[in-house]
C-alpha cells in the first residue's frame, strides 16, 4: 500500500497492510529541516509550510497527515486589511494586521522568533461587548468565491505519501482571539447572549462552507477539525453548548457526501471521544494525550470506542519522543500497538506536536516499529 492508501484505510476504520506511522511533525520539524530563520517558512512562505511538511514526510518516510489544506474566502466587501512588518532584527520579526470594517477597527500582532513557531502576542478582541459586531466581518464574503487552490497544491505535492486535510475550525470560546485569554471566560458569563449569537452565526457559516465543499466536487482526502484545547480551554459543558452542535451537523453532511472527517483536540479529550462516538458521524480522532496534560488511556478507549472511531495517537511528545533514546521510543511504540492495533482503525502517532529538537533517530525508529511489528 502507498502511504495515502494506508492512511485512508485506517481513518475509515479498516485494516491496511500495516499500522500507519504518522508522528505529528506538521510545524516545528519541517522549519528546522528547511534551515535558516523559521519566519522564512511561517511568514514569507519560502517555502510554504505545506511544502516543508510534505518534504518532511518524505525525509522520514512517515505516512503523511497534513494540517495544511485550507480554503480561502474572499474578504467581506466592506472590509479592508493592512499587513505590515513592525519589527525585524536577527532574533525576531513582528507583524501587525489591521482590519477595518463598518463596525470598527481591530488589530493583531504576531511574533516570529528565529527558531520557533509564531505566537500571537496581541489579539484582535480586547473588549468583546464593544467589538463583537466586528467578528462577523472576519467570516468572509461571497461563498461563490471560495478557493481551494492551496489545498489542491498541497494535495498534488503530497502525492501517494499521505493525506491532506481540508481544515475547518469548530466554534469555541474566543480564547484564540481574546486579549487577555481569560477574558473569553468572563465574556461567556457577562455577555452570554452576544457570544451565543456569534457562535450560532459561525456555525451557520460553517454549514454553508461545508455545502460549498460538497458542491464543488473537490472530494478532499478528509475534512479536519484542528480544535486544540477544545475542552482544556473551555469546559465539557461549554464544549457541548458551543462546539458539539457544529460537529454533529458537519460530520453528518460529510458522511452523506462520502468524505472522511477527523478531529484534533489536544489536552483533555476523553469526554469528547465518547460524545463523538455516540452522538456524531466523526470518523477519526487524535491525539488522545495521556495524563497529566490529557486524560486518555489508549487501551481503554480502543476497547470501548474502537469499533466506532479510528484512533490516532498517542506517544508522549516530550517524555518519549524528545527525551528517550530510540530504544525507549520502540518500547513505547510497541506498547501502543499492543493497546490499539487489533482490528485496524489505528494510526500510530504522537500525543500532539513533536518538538523542534526531537531526535531524528526517534522518528525513524517509530517508522521501523510499524514496519516490523505493525503488520496485519
Amino acid at each position: 500500500m502507498t502511504g495515502r492508501e494506508r492512511m485512508l484505510t485506517a481513518m475509515a476504520g479498516g485494516t491496511p497492510d500495516r499500522v500507519p506511522a504518522s508522528p505529528d511533525t506538521n510545524w516545528m520539524i519541517p522549519a528546522r529541516l528547511v534551515g535558516g530563520k523559521f519566519w522564512n517558512v511561517y511568514c514569507h512562505g519560502n517555502p510554504p509550510i505545506w511544502k516543508a511538511y510534505n518534504d518532511c514526510v518524505r525525509h522520514f518516510g512517515i505516512d503523511g497527515f497534513s494540517h495544511h489544506g485550507v480554503y480561502r474566502l474572499p474578504p467581506h466587501p466592506d472590509v479592508e486589511y493592512k499587513n505590515e512588518i513592525i519589527v525585524q532584527n536577527e532574533d525576531r520579526l513582528v507583524t501587525r494586521t489591521t482590519m477595518r470594517c463598518p463596525a470598527g477597527e481591530l488589530t493583531e500582532e504576531t511574533t516570529f522568533l528565529h527558531d520557533e513557531p509564531p505566537t500571537t502576542t496581541k489579539k484582535y478582541i480586547t473588549d468583546f461587548q464593544a467589538q463583537h459586531e466586528c467578528l462577523q466581518y472576519f467570516m468572509g464574503g461571497d461563498m461563490s468565491g471560495v478557493s481551494f487552490d492551496q489545498y489542491n497544491k498541497a494535495r498534488q505535492d503530497m502525492g501517494d505519501s499521505g493525506v491532506v486535510g481540508l481544515c475547518m475550525h469548530l466554534p469555541t470560546l474566543l480564547t484564540f482571539w481574546r486579549q487577555p485569554t481569560e477574558g473569553a471566560f468572563y465574556d461567556y458569563y457577562d455577555h452570554h447572549g452576544l457570544l451565543a449569537d456569534f457562535i450560532a452565526f459561525h456555525t451557520d457559516q460553517l454549514v454553508r462552507i461545508a455545502q460549498a465543499i460538497i458542491d464543488s466536487n473537490l472530494k478532499p482526502d478528509f475534512v479536519f477539525f484542528p480544535n486544540s484545547g477544545m475542552i482544556t480551554l473551555q469546559s465539557v459543558d461549554i464544549m457541548k453548548e458551543f462546539s458539539l452542535p457544529a460537529l454533529k451537523k458537519l460530520t453528518a453532511m460529510f458522511k452523506k457526501a462520502g468524505i472522511l472527517t477527523s478531529l484534533h483536540c489536544c489536552g483533555k479529550e476523553r469526554a469528547l471521544v465518547e460524545l463523538a462516538a455516540n452522538e456524531t458521524d466523526l470518523d477519526c480522532i487524535d491525539p488522545l494525550e495521556i495524563p497529566p496534560m490529557g486524560d486518555c488511556n489508549l487501551r481503554e478507549i480502543k476497547q470501548k470506542f474502537g469499533r466506532r472511531l479510528a484512533l490516532k495517537g498517542n506517544l508522549h511528545t516530550t517524555e518519549v519522543m524528545l527525551r528517550m533514546t530510540s530504544d525507549g521510543v520502540e518500547e513505547a511504540a510497541r506498547q501502543a500497538l499492543d493497546d490499539a492495533m487489533e482490528g485496524g482503525g489505528f494510526i500510530l502517532a504522537t500525543g500532539d506536536q513533536c518538538g523542534r529538537d526531537t531526535p531524528e533517530a526517534n522518528i525513524f525508529r517509530l517508522v521501523e516499529v510499524c514496519e516490523k511489528y505493525g503488520r496485519y
